[in-house]
């Protein structure tokens, strides 16, 4: 018990005292005629009522010693405590590289990267006509399907395969789609139809394409399939069909020679083939026969006359199906083993695009080099 507390009580018990003789009128007898207290019983109790009030006169002294006596007895023990460690800053991630758009394609292992073609037109290889600006060879000798050329290193010893994406610019999608997704080392061929053909040229030499165009020329079941106006047909003569050739050349400026994918019927006539091929040779353009003929006599009038020339060996997506389109890509690297060199044509369909891609991923594995027309002029045997 606290020493406040038993002073407290103490002092109630003193107070106490005198109500508390009662039990000597009890001994007296009762509520009856007191009789005097003998002298020993008070002294008795006087000596008890000094005791009690010297009793809490020394609690009344002495209790603070007592309470700081009565603490220093329990038993303490002194503990040091480290302070808590600065809480550290939160850590800000950096931020998240970002991804590729559509104007830069992922680079694919073992494909070409891109590169700088040269800007077009080049002083000395372009003339003004009321065709518009057509090609020429330079006084100095350079042609401009060199010139205008995907760069492709001459030491590559490997067999080459040349991929021909036909008939671009008619749809803006289509295109714009093909250039997003296509590597560089694809060559594209563009229809003269299009609209703003000479932006969609340079926007694919900028991507480090090749570029071709592709002329309209007489198909077998013409004129059930039209190729469109100023296409080249067997029924008119020589100068005609010249002055639309140069039709299609002065859409556009930096490309290294034509092609068609139409002109089953008109490249299987020498006579109306003849001169197209004197034109490609005056002006220094290559000719790539898609052979959509069988008896095309493009690519040997070609051969003839000294006009840089490729063959087309397979049209890769004449059936949709990805596994047809696979069979055909697998054939081309079979030809390019056995020839030095193969070339395919597609169209650019979403299937086809994403086959190609899948093939171009572990071609160079295969010992295989994608390479653009140019590099593959007069390399097939």
């Amino acid at each position: 018990m606290k020493a406040p507390a038993l002073l407290g009580r103490l002092r109630f018990d003193v107070r106490g005292l005198r109500p508390g003789l009662g039990w000597l009128r009890r001994i007296r007898g009762g509520a009856g005629p007191r009789k005097p207290l003998s002298k020993p019983l008070l002294g008795g109790v006087a000596l008890v009522a000094v005791a009690y009030a010297g009793l809490g006169g020394w609690l009344a002294l002495n209790a603070g010693a007592t309470r700081e006596a009565w603490q220093a007895s329990i038993p303490s023990a002194t503990v040091a405590v480290a302070p808590l460690p600065p809480k550290p800053e939160p850590r800000v991630a950096a931020p998240a590289a970002p991804l590729p758009t559509d104007a830069a394609p992922l680079p694919l292992p073992g494909v070409p990267a891109a590169v700088t073609l040269v800007p077009a037109p080049v002083p000395g290889l372009v003339e003004d006509s009321r065709s518009g600006p057509l090609p020429r060879i330079a006084q100095d000798g350079r042609q401009p399907w060199q010139v205008y050329a995907r760069p492709f290193p001459a030491t590559d010893k490997r067999p080459r395969v040349a991929i021909v994406m036909s008939d671009l610019g008619l749809s803006g999608v289509t295109t714009g789609n093909a250039l997003a997704k296509l590597p560089p080392g694809i060559t594209l061929a563009f229809l003269p139809y299009a609209e703003r053909l000479d932006d969609w040229v340079e926007r694919a030499r900028t991507k480090g394409h090749e570029v071709m165009l592709s002329v309209p020329m007489e198909p077998l079941n013409y004129p059930r399939d039209d190729p469109g106006p100023n296409a080249l047909l067997t029924m008119l003569g020589p100068d005609r069909n010249v002055e639309r050739l140069e039709w299609s050349l002065g859409k556009a400026v930096g490309y290294v020679g034509i092609t068609s994918t139409t002109g089953s019927k008109f490249t299987a006539n020498p006579a109306a083939m003849q001169p197209i091929i004197d034109v490609l040779k005056a002006r220094g353009l290559l000719l790539v026969d898609a052979r959509s003929n069988p008896k095309s006599v493009a690519g040997p009038l070609a051969n003839l006359a000294g006009v840089p020339r490729a063959l087309g060996d397979r049209i890769i997506d004449r059936d949709l199906s990805r596994g047809a389109i696979d069979d055909q890509l697998r054939e081309l690297e079979e030809l390019a083993r056995t020839n030095g060199a193969a070339v395919g044509f597609a169209s650019p369909y979403p299937t086809t695009i994403e086959r190609l891609n899948l093939w171009l991923t572990a071609l160079a594995d295969r010992g295989i080099a994608l390479a653009p027309a140019s590099a593959v002029v007069n390399i097939q045997k």
